[in-house]
């Protein structure tokens, strides 16, 4: 019988593409906008990138490919403020965590500790 697996071990994806390998694309994309040089900055092919983000489960990727490549506007012709870099990197943190499951025992804590 093998060990039961924490909540923070995850099988790594069957395509490769771990949550890791993702950031490392969005990042290096935001930086030289040319997804060939993101994939292979990610260890991962073009073809491979186009793939993942051709899938459902993977909008939020797609989405954030799509805002790393849009050209930046001049501030007088824009009504709300762009994301940073740094912002767009959080926001996928914050979602592969969600995806994960760290955040389920979000004040389950305090409510022990008042209940006690």
């Amino acid at each position: 019988m093998g060990t039961p697996k924490s909540s923070t071990q995850r099988e790594p994806r069957r395509d490769g593409w771990t949550a890791e390998r993702q950031l490392r694309f969005l990042d290096a994309l935001l930086s030289t906008r040319s997804i060939a040089k993101a994939a292979a900055s990610a260890g991962m092919s073009r073809e491979s990138a186009y793939r993942l983000r051709n899938r459902s489960e993977a909008a939020l990727f797609a989405l954030l490919w799509d805002r790393a490549l849009v050209p930046e506007l001049p501030s007088d012709e824009v009504h709300i403020r762009a994301l940073t870099d740094g912002q767009i990197m959080r926001l996928l943190g914050t979602h592969y965590r969600q995806k994960r499951g760290d955040f389920l025992d979000i004040g389950l804590k305090k409510a022990d500790e008042r209940g006690s």
